[in-house]
């Protein structure tokens, strides 16, 4: 069973060449496989190798509700992530300028982009408009496009924290809302049952505004009626103050004559009051002659009385002496000298002489008799005229004093007539004026008796109206009632939170669902996760590689008369060999120089061994029918699986056609159940694609067998092959 394809192997001892052919043929899925599961081994975990540039413009914003506090979300944000190892890249806080030039030579393989409202759009949450806050995060995909999306993932993670962070702060103030919600509450709970009171106290005033406006529209009603009164006498007013007008017009022309003629009688009464003063002046002074007249009269009476008397005497005693001593001395010259002619002269003259005394004593006795009568005459007809003239004076003073009180009430009638015509002048003007007035009264009154009438009616409305108002009101103090009960219920379902409660509430509702990741089955690393393809994709190349060096079969055997299963065998067994070679040697180096570890160690190797041999036994029969042509075939079918065999993306996410041909490729059987085993999975899946390996196993060496009868029949296609490779 074995010697042919031992003999096959043993044409490779001949030749050191051979020999280091059977080991390239052994080691080359281990380069691939090894080389590219190390480059690819674990790449996230080293992602703070990459430089990143983070340009922060944010200029920080005052929070909502606080004194002043402002945020810098942008600087907390480059804080944050700039640590080594703390954003995933390396993170360098750098200008617009040097970020964009990083970026463009390959220095920086993301740029993370903070805009200047940053913290303006974050603290808007709590604000009335609230917007957005935008990072931009800048990749070039000239330079790598998995870094690209890696640089995604990192900017969903800092948005989440952010977006965590945020409404954390934001809910916060929505509990501390809720305390002025409920604070709110209970004053509008307190306003509604003042409202309720104040409703009950206007129901009660609306009920007694239906009573006034009862009353109030009884009295317009009153109102009306004495308008109507009222304009009729406004009517009569009206005729009577033209009357009074025509009167007060008439009094001022009179009392204007009248004013004019006590002037005149003003200055006739001065004139005769100054005649009167004159007169009463001269009487006066008539008066004091006339006493000055008496008091001489009596000076002279009484001093011509005395010297009437004396004279009498004195002519007495001039008689006498003439009559007794001149006589005598007479007598005794003429007896002395009688014939003397002067004697007798001087005899005669005093003889005369002595007549004459005799006779003026006798005329002065008469004239002091007849003075003293015509002194009691004089001094009656004195007295009596002076008494007249006293009377006179007194009288004339009267009249002085008559004429001046004339003349003085002459001027106050002048002054009452120029008052009196003023006020007549006045009084026709106030008339003219009450007469105006009274036509305006009645104008008035005719309109006020429409007014009363509209508001007759406007008063009917209000009554109607009040009564409407007073049944909203009754309804208002019904609706206000449960309106407090209302808010006070409402008030006892708000919750009030205190510092602590607000902060966990915050957290929770921040992040209300705590999505933990948890992965059944997980491997250690990216690299691990996809070996299972890399480790199919090595065994495929391995097969390829071992049919380029190896015959498919030993043709020489087709000559023989070795069955053709036999010859099938011994091309296939060799391969195999190689292909379990290739096994161990692939996980002895992803074992000890990556770390690698399966999750079912025996039955991981057997798997791949059965990977191995199915791919083999493809690359046999694709070699035994086709010859080089079989080479393209199996690199064609490998190009096939890598796109349908899900080994990095599910096989779903490809498109429709290499969902269809997956299922008829080994490889697709290969990386399920290789990944199963490694991870650790459901050993079924891992059974089912074994169960399928080993069918196309079968299947192939059915067919290489086929091939290999078909094979000891020469034809010209084979003398003459079209493409050789």
């Amino acid at each position: 069973m074995f010697s042919l394809p031992w003999l096959e192997l043993s044409r490779f001892k001949r030749h050191t060449i051979t020999r280091l052919a059977m080991i390239v043929i052994i080691v080359i899925p281990s380069i691939y496989g090894g080389l590219y599961l190390a480059s690819n081994w674990n790449p996230t975990e080293h992602l703070d190798k990459l430089q990143a540039a983070i340009v922060n413009e944010d200029t920080g914003a005052e929070k909502p509700d606080s004194d002043g506090e402002k945020l810098n979300a942008g600087q907390e944000l480059v804080d944050e992530i700039t640590p080594k190892g703390e954003g995933g890249f390396d993170w360098q806080e750098t200008s617009q300028e040097e970020a964009d030039e990083g970026l463009a030579e390959g220095k920086y393989f993301a740029v993370l982009e903070i805009p200047s409202d940053f913290s303006e759009m974050l603290v808007s949450t709590g604000g009335d408009d609230p917007e957005q806050a935008g990072l931009k995060l800048r990749t070039d995909d000239a330079h790598n496009f998995i870094v690209g999306q890696v640089a995604g993932t990192i900017l969903s993670e800092i948005k989440g924290g952010l977006s965590e962070t945020t409404t954390a702060e934001y809910v916060n103030q929505v509990y501390l809302g809720f305390n002025d919600i409920h604070s709110e509450t209970e004053k509008a709970a307190n306003g509604a049952s003042d409202l309720h009171d104040g409703a009950g106290q206007l129901h009660d005033g609306t009920g007694e505004l239906v009573d006034g406006a009862t009353k109030l529209d009884k009295g317009i009603g009153t109102l009306h009626s004495g308008l109507i009164d009222l304009d009729e006498g406004a009517g009569e007013l009206k005729k009577g103050s033209g009357d009074l007008a025509d009167g007060a017009s008439e009094l001022k022309k009179g009392t204007t004559e009248a004013k004019n003629g006590s002037k005149k009688l003003a200055d006739g009464a001065g004139q005769v009051a100054d005649g009167t003063s004159e007169l009463r002046d001269t009487a006066d002074e008539a008066t004091k002659k006339a006493e000055d007249v008496k008091r001489k009269a009596d000076d002279v009476v009484d001093g011509a009385r005395p010297k009437l008397e004396r004279a009498e005497g004195d002519f007495d005693d001039a008689r006498t002496t003439v009559r007794g001593d001149m006589d005598e001395r007479i007598k005794q010259l003429q007896e002395d000298y009688p014939d003397d002619p002067n004697v007798q002269k001087l005899a005669e003259d005093a003889d005369g002489l002595g007549e004459d005394l005799d006779s003026a004593h006798k005329r002065a006795s008469d004239a002091t008799d007849e003075a003293k009568s015509l002194e009691d005459k004089l001094t009656d007809a004195v007295d009596g005229v002076m008494d007249k003239i006293r009377t006179a004076d007194k009288k004339i003073g009267q009249l002085d004093d008559g004429a001046q009180k004339v003349a003085t009430g002459a001027d106050d009638l002048h002054s009452g007539l120029i008052k009196l015509d003023a006020g007549a002048g006045r009084l026709a003007k106030g008339a003219g004026d009450l007469h105006d007035g009274a036509v305006q009264l009645k104008d008035g009154t005719a309109k006020a008796e429409d007014g009363a009438a509209d508001l007759k009616d406007g008063s009917e409305q209000l009554v109607d109206g009040a009564t409407e108002l007073d049944k909203g009101a009754g309804k208002l103090d019904d609706g206000s009632g449960e309106l407090a009960d209302g808010l006070q219920k409402g008030l006892e379902q708000i919750p009030t939170y205190d510092k602590n409660d607000r902060e966990n509430r915050s957290d929770v509702v921040a992040v209300p669902v705590d999505a933990d990741k948890v992965k059944d089955n997980a491997v250690d690393a990216y690299g691990e996760g996809l070996s299972a393809f890399f480790v199919s994709l090595a065994l495929w190349i391995g097969g390829m590689i071992t049919y380029m060096v190896l015959n498919a079969i030993p043709y020489r055997a087709l000559f023989s008369s070795a069955p053709s299963s036999r010859i099938a065998w011994a091309g296939y067994v060799p391969g195999l060999l190689f292909g379990i070679a290739q096994v161990a040697v692939l996980y002895a180096i992803l074992t000890f120089a990556l770390d690698f570890s399966a999750g079912a160690w025996v039955w991981t190797l057997l798997f791949s061994m059965l990977v191995a041999a199915c791919f083999h036994s493809v690359h046999q029969l694709c070699v035994a029918a086709l010859g080089g042509v079989g080479r393209l075939v199996a690199l064609v079918l490998l190009m096939l699986q890598i796109a349908s065999a899900g080994g990095t993306y599910p096989v779903e996410t490809a498109p429709k056609i290499f969902q269809v041909i997956s299922p008829f490729l080994p490889m697709t059987h290969a990386v399920s159940g290789l990944r199963t085993l490694v991870a650790g999975g459901d050993m079924f899946i891992a059974a089912q694609a074994a169960v399928v390996l080993l069918l196309m196993t079968a299947l192939c060496l059915v067919a290489t067998i086929v091939v290999c009868s078909r094979k000891r029949m020469v034809t010209l296609t084979q003398l003459h092959p079209s493409l050789s490779l």
